[in-house]
């Protein structure tokens, strides 16, 4: 039994249930050198013959008193269930069907025959990989799921950009800028604020994370431990200070405009490719910022 209560607790909910085929702990907790704080997230992934039965939070009873319960789509188009339990610790379920994870673990007998699989199992197995690889532990499931896991090694596949990707990047991050500069000078700025943090930095993020990946950092997704992995001049360069008014939002874009500039510039001279050239955009809407 486990000297975690929580862990305990999820544990001998996860063996009362019929359904689960297995249950794998994945996540910050798990993975190789780790040093879990009370700020760490329990990550699990839910192997169900019957994951429809998760859209029903009667499905959770057993797991004791939660604050909150959430349910959403995830990376991968999977279903994820939030619990937040008595003094903020935070459990995730990612629902997953049974027999898709078996199907994915047969094929993985034979990687060699990875060009011929259909393109919904290279998806599913690659979704797989960059989830689990990092670090995973069998809480239910016993030698059988050990066995399947371990044929997902320790190599993370992302997906990288290609020339045409990054071309995309680049130029929804100008259009993005363009629009943000006219509401702010339209003094819509809460829509402004909403829309460089929810579109505009997020183009920025997508770069930052493939140029820290050619260098071979631990690169997290959504910005997470970007402290641990981004290169020292990218810190300062990241870090942007928002907020309802006209300023501080035209300062934003200006650092923000600056900052795509140079990691475009940066990747493209990395890969080998040619920088599109929005020069246009940029001076215009540095124009308009003032």
């Amino acid at each position: 039994m486990s000297d975690d209560p929580v862990m305990a607790r999820i544990s001998a909910w996860a063996a009362s249930r019929a359904d689960i085929s297995a249950l794998v702990q994945i996540g910050s907790r798990v993975q190789p050198g780790a040093t879990p704080d009370r700020w760490s997230d329990y990550d699990f992934q839910l192997i169900s013959t019957r994951p429809a039965l998760y859209r029903d939070p009667a499905a959770l009873h057993g797991l004791g008193e939660t604050w909150v319960v959430n349910s959403q789509r995830v990376f991968g188009g999977a279903d994820k269930l939030t619990l937040v339990f008595p003094g903020g610790v935070e459990a995730d379920f990612v629902i997953l069907r049974a027999v898709e994870l078996r199907i994915a673990f047969a094929a993985l007998r034979a990687p060699g025959l990875a060009s011929l699989w259909p393109p919904p199992l290279k998806f599913g197995v690659r979704n797989l990989k960059i989830v689990a690889c990092p670090g995973w532990r069998v809480v239910k499931g016993g030698a059988a799921w050990e066995r399947r896991y371990a044929r997902l090694g320790a190599t993370l596949p992302w997906p990288r950009l290609d020339e045409r990707e990054f071309r995309g990047v680049c130029a929804a991050f100008w259009a993005a800028a363009v629009w943000t500069a006219k509401k702010i000078a339209r003094g819509e700025l809460r829509a402004a604020q909403r829309h460089f943090h929810l579109t505009l930095v997020e183009q920025l993020w997508r770069l930052l994370e493939e140029e820290a990946r050619d260098h071979d950092r631990a690169v997290r997704p959504e910005a997470r431990r970007a402290e641990s992995w981004l290169a020292p001049e990218r810190l300062p360069q990241s870090a942007f200070a928002t907020g309802a008014d006209r300023a501080t939002l035209s300062r934003a874009l200006r650092a923000a405009a600056g900052a795509f500039e140079d990691a475009a510039a940066t990747l493209a001279r990395q890969r080998g490719w040619t920088p599109p050239d929005h020069s246009a955009a940029r001076d215009w809407l540095l124009g308009e910022l003032g």
